[in-house]
């Protein structure tokens, strides 16, 4: 996943938990002339009988939650994509190289072949077989064909 995506995605997550998890305290207390105050600091000092009370968060919305939940599958399954692109694209430029050099070994045979006055081959037998005239025409055509057909679009 991407790093930047990540990070605003568990970012987000905390915020959400950290708001739905937080209890604020709530301090409650009635001054001289009887009014009942609530504050989130501490009473001043004059008061004596000021009470701590307990707020609790109201529960999460679970439409926020789920909303949640499909930002991060959103985020995966685009990251998901992003990779499969990527992956798709190297594979491509792989094949390409491959490719290229296939055709530029067939191109070096028939530089080869077109430069020979004849051609030496030593096959499986220690024993080399000679060729010239006709077999050198064929081995240069076969040669060409191998360039044409490794070498188209290139």
């Amino acid at each position: 996943m991407n790093l930047k995506r990540l990070s605003v995605v568990l970012l987000s997550l905390a915020a959400l938990t950290l708001m739905t998890a937080r209890a604020d305290q709530v301090y409650r207390w009635v001054d001289a002339q009887g009014n009942v105050h609530y504050s989130q600091t501490p009473p001043p000092d004059a008061v004596t009988k000021a009470k701590l009370v307990d707020v609790k968060p109201p529960p999460p919305d679970p439409s926020a939650v789920e909303q949640q939940r499909k930002l991060v599958e959103s985020v995966n399954a685009a990251d998901a994509a992003q990779q499969k692109a990527a992956d798709a694209a190297q594979q491509q430029a792989q094949e390409k190289a491959r490719k290229q050099q296939a055709c530029e070994a067939a191109r070096k045979r028939l530089q080869g072949y077109m430069e020979a006055h004849r051609v030496i081959t030593n096959g499986n037998s220690a024993k080399p077989t000679y060729y010239s005239g006709d077999d050198l025409v064929k081995f240069r055509q076969q040669a060409q064909e191998q360039v044409t057909k490794l070498c188209a679009g290139s």
